[in-house]
């Protein structure tokens, strides 16, 4: 691992290019991360942020040491003797509120450089995109601007055409082996599940094995088996799983990750029938019971459904609506009646 952006594994391609950017002095003030959550974008505008202070502090290492509560009291997390700022959604959305006790506090900066990392900015509302649009078209020369989404669509073209954008994607076979082998306590592998497994099931996606390790046991894919089962074969499988309760979104997002992963190994199951192809080997044998059944497309069709639910979620629809249109189409599905047109 190089000592730019020393936290972020894989992304060779950004290194590169932010770090021949930083040494030309040519580093745009506003930059764009955007690419699926979990690969790594906060870390790296974190890493960044930490090498345009010039202060040596470890940044990513500060912003995990702050308790969950302490986030939703604060509409600004200050870091390197506050030259970063770091701005995350409060509740569903980021407010008006956090961009004016940033924009008061920017007037008195010195002539050393800022950095203002905006998390999510997916979810600014467009009064809130558009007050920041009017900082980011004049920007004073001794500050940057990082955003982050996972969904690049979600931003106002006007946002979009402010900055320059960098992608990140799954990790390589070898950078997710290097990131398993330097982290062997943070990624102990649930039961009966190898290294490959994982890099199977996550598609490269550190963040996904992150939750995949934080389960004991199987509890998650057995969870999600239960789920097809009970949409393959329940009496009013509706009535009964609408009745199932999220704590937040990130517990229902890792719940329709887990159901997903189950779906595309029934899906490849009931297509091929090649086992060796399933990714849950712990359930494969009760994968295999329920595959047939979702032979003819449906389960293609199935797991196009949990991509949109994914979605959805991703861009703050109610989590409520959105496990209903789950349950609604799969079951519409199983009986073999035609998906909404979504």
């Amino acid at each position: 691992m190089s000592e730019f952006l020393p936290h972020v594994y894989g992304q060779e391609k950004v290194k590169k290019e932010l770090s021949r950017l930083l040494e030309e002095d040519r580093l745009p003030h506003t930059l764009i991360f955007y690419g699926d959550e979990g690969l790594g974008k906060t870390t790296a505008a974190l890493d960044l942020a930490a090498a345009l202070a010039g202060t040596g502090e470890d940044l990513p290492a500060a912003v995990e040491a702050v308790p969950e509560e302490e986030w939703k009291k604060m509409p600004a997390l200050t870091l390197a003797g506050e030259r970063v700022w770091y701005l995350y959604p409060q509740g569903m959305e980021l407010k008006i509120e956090q961009f004016r006790v940033f924009l008061t506090a920017m007037a008195s900066f010195d002539e050393k450089p800022h950095v203002c990392i905006i998390d999510e900015a997916q979810t600014m509302m467009e009064p809130v995109a558009n007050s920041l649009l009017k900082t980011l078209e004049e920007p004073e020369g001794n500050i940057h601007f990082i955003l982050i989404t996972h969904d690049l669509d979600a931003l106002l073209p006007t946002i979009v055409s402010r900055g320059e954008r960098f992608g990140f994607y799954p990790l390589s076979r070898k950078d997710y082996h290097d990131l398993i082998s330097a982290y062997p306590k943070k990624f102990t592998f649930p039961r009966g599940m190898a290294e490959d497994d994982l890099f199977q099931m996550s598609e490269g996606n550190p963040g996904i094995t992150l939750e995949v390790c934080d389960e004991k046991g199987s509890a998650q894919p057995g969870s999600a088996m239960d789920f097809w089962e009970i949409m393959t074969d329940g009496v009013a499988p509706f009535a009964r799983e609408s009745t199932v309760v999220f704590k937040d979104r990130k517990d229902f997002l890792k719940m329709i990750r887990w159901i997903s992963l189950v779906g595309r190994d029934i899906m490849v199951l009931a297509e091929t029938g090649d086992s060796s192809l399933v990714r849950c080997r712990s359930i494969a044998a009760r994968e295999a019971a329920v595959a047939p059944r979702w032979g003819e497309g449906r389960g293609e069709e199935a797991v196009k459904v949990l991509k949109t639910a994914e979605t959805a979620v991703s861009r703050y629809i109610n989590i409520k609506n959105v496990w209903d249109m789950v349950l609604i189409e799969l079951e519409k599905l199983q009986k073999g009646e035609k998906t909404w047109n979504r």
